[in-house]
């Protein structure tokens, strides 16, 4: 079985409301037309639902920010995205990051939970209630979800593994067969190495709740713009991927993850096409 794991798409639709003046939106607005606009290419995910076909995925996983300031128009213009890969069979599962819940509004109100499913499978586990949810997939694999992004001032992106999150997850897992591989899902890394003002709060905490769960050999997570992928079974911790952003202009790309051997291949554009790194 193979996954596609994408990430920090940061659609964009730009709205100068004179209500919202001065808000974190129009921060957030000043700040792609300004700077971000220039770093993101979005035509390249045109390709990419056909593309995914012909490598035969079944699944595409979003690991959050797939809007900018979480504004309706661009989880509409998201839509269409999603709409295309689900137009050629492939099941889409995204969880939020924090430009997902740019706003307070937008977090209060869980707006988006109106254009993706909170809840993947048939544990009784919300992403929308709980923080965490999860999808059996085959051959003994589970791929898990969780939700630690929250709204918050205008200079910071954190994250927030709060303690309500960390026992409803501990009690999905203990829903998960021992013998079972889970593939575990997050928009936020779990380890400290950013600045204090992005990183996800209570991390360590997550840390050590991956380390005593054998059963998690992949941990996929976007939030940085930077890709990585870190193989840590030695440190009794899961392969680790990082897409990056999927639609940077010069480093974007996404992964392709083959289940059957927990292997995982960077795909990147170049010369007009999607093509291994």
């Amino acid at each position: 079985m193979k996954l596609a794991h994408l990430s920090d798409l940061h659609f964009a639709a730009c709205s100068w409301n004179p209500l919202h003046l001065f808000s974190k939106r129009w921060l957030g607005n000043l700040n792609f037309l300004l700077g971000r606009r220039q770093l993101f290419e979005h035509a390249r995910l045109e390709a990419l639902p056909a593309f995914l076909k012909s490598l035969r995925v079944t699944t595409v996983l979003i690991t959050g920010d797939l809007t900018t300031t979480s504004s309706p128009a661009e989880f509409a213009a998201v839509k269409q995205f999603t709409d295309a890969l689900e137009k050629e069979n492939l099941e889409v599962l995204a969880i939020p990051g924090n430009h997902d819940h740019y706003t307070r509004a937008a977090y209060k109100n869980r707006l988006f939970y109106n254009y993706f499913p909170d809840q993947w499978g048939p544990l009784p586990f919300s992403l929308k209630v709980d923080g965490v949810s999860a999808k059996k997939l085959e051959n003994g694999w589970w791929i898990v979800g969780i939700d630690t992004a929250l709204a918050t001032s205008w200079v910071h992106s954190t994250g927030y593994f709060d303690p309500k999150i960390e026992a409803a997850l501990s009690r999905l897992l203990s829903h998960i067969p021992a013998g079972d591989r889970v593939l575990l899902s997050n928009h936020f890394p779990f380890f400290q190495h950013d600045s204090p003002r992005k990183r996800l709060v209570r991390g360590e905490a997550l840390e050590a709740l991956v380390s005593c769960h054998p059963q998690i050999k992949i941990y996929c997570h976007g939030h940085t713009h930077r890709q990585c992928k870190a193989n840590l079974q030695a440190s009794h911790l899961p392969l680790i991927l990082d897409t990056g952003s999927t639609t940077h202009r010069e480093n974007g790309g996404w992964y392709l993850i083959d289940l059957s051997d927990t292997s995982a291949s960077f795909y990147t554009w170049n010369k007009h096409a999607w093509n291994p790194a």
